[in-house]
């Protein structure tokens, strides 16, 4: 019955309607905090909203997962489902230099009878509900507010729908790192969900290093600062040389064809937002970092999972920045990008860092969400 109801729904329309969703929630939470000068937001939750972030968080899972298959609307999703329709490989064993475990998990849904849609689903549960999960775990005084930053940001939508295998393991791989608060049982498992995210994507081998690095070798922030503005300059001398360097090292096969193709054409998104050095990107992903320098140095706020989370965000977008116009380098983008809501939303719900912070709370989602709109409406 669900099925044929969202089969009413034109594919094109997804996107739309998706967005319309959540912005007006949005627009809605932010003039209704633009006159206080209070800091209620950051001590808001209550069963009410936190009722209604589980019910949103459900019924994206549902509308995303249950989208009909549609080359014109979804060009990833139709390859993904011609994949799934025409498996005839058995399970496979573990390989560290394969994407086994998603071999497996889509080998396995098949094996038990899954139906393409069901499949779909189970990808979007996972993407969507560990997304959920984390900001219920990092940010649960204001768990709709925080949902609302992850569910609106600008990549979240195309990964949930097309690159969906990259945005299931960055999923896993957010939750992973959302464990690593201390040296205790917790960091086991987050080590093994970075394990399970490297063998369903092994592009995210990089942010999982750069969390590493934040937990082990980088003890104030600033020096992950740094390293972000060098690599711009780095970007700008020497970007071919370091485009054709990191391909070499072979952590990803795609990063090699992207840096040596002029036309990927694999997905609507992708094909559109990579020529040359992007400099609107750049200030895009600029912003998390202006939020961590002011709350980590100008404000001198101390937390030591927030310093993990950014730092690893700033590191992973550094790479990225330093192979800009490698084609299709939004996917590479990404491997930073899903941090993005976490790193701006954190310092938001976490810690007071205005005296009239529902305010300002409510002019950063409005120019978050604003941001998202021309992208998506008038921008492309």
């Amino acid at each position: 019955m669900l099925i044929g109801f969202f089969d009413n729904i034109p594919p094109l329309l997804y996107r739309t309607i998706y967005y319309i969703l959540l912005i007006g929630l949005c627009l809605f939470i932010s003039l209704s905090n633009l006159h206080k000068d209070s800091n209620k937001l950051i001590t808001n939750s209550n069963f009410v909203t936190n009722t209604l972030a589980i019910i949103l968080s459900i019924f994206i899972t549902v509308f995303i997962g249950l989208r009909p298959v549609s080359g014109p609307a979804f060009i990833d999703m139709y390859l993904y489902n011609f994949s799934y329709e025409n498996v005839i490989t058995d399970y496979v064993s573990i390989d560290f230099n394969e994407e086994w475990l998603w071999h497996n998990f889509t080998f396995f849904c098949k094996d038990i009878g899954m139906s393409n849609r069901e499949y779909f689903l189970s990808v979007a549960i996972i993407y969507y509900g560990l997304m959920a999960i984390t900001c219920w775990k990092l940010m649960r005084r204001n768990f709709l507010l925080a949902v609302l930053f992850c569910f609106v940001s600008f990549s979240c939508f195309s990964y949930g729908t097309n690159g969906i295998r990259n945005g299931m393991a960055c999923s896993i791989l957010m939750f992973a790192i959302s464990l690593l608060d201390g040296f205790n049982w917790k960091v086991i498992i987050s080590i093994s969900l970075m394990f399970i995210a490297m063998s369903i994507h092994r592009s995210t081998m990089l942010p999982a290093f750069c969390s590493i690095i934040a937990i082990l070798l980088i003890k104030k922030p600033q020096y992950a600062l740094y390293f972000w503005v060098l690599s711009i300059f780095i970007s700008l001398v020497l970007g071919e040389q370091v485009t054709q360097f990191f391909s070499s090292l072979g952590f990803d096969d795609r990063m090699e064809q992207y840096a040596n193709l002029d036309e990927m054409g694999e997905t609507i998104e992708t094909s559109e937002y990579n020529v040359g050095f992007r400099w609107d990107f750049l200030i895009y992903s600029m912003m998390p970092i202006v939020m961590f320098w002011y709350v980590t140095t100008k404000r001198n706020f101390k937390d030591k999972l927030y310093n993990i989370i950014a730092i690893t965000y700033t590191l992973a977008n550094a790479f990225w920045v330093m192979v800009i116009r490698s084609n299709q380098s939004n996917r590479f983008a990404y491997l930073s990008w899903f941090l993005y809501p976490i790193v701006i939303a954190y310092p938001l719900i976490r810690m007071n860092i205005w005296e009239d912070q529902d305010k300002k709370t409510a002019i950063i989602l409005l120019a978050y969400a604003g941001f998202t709109f021309f992208m998506n409406f008038i921008y492309t």
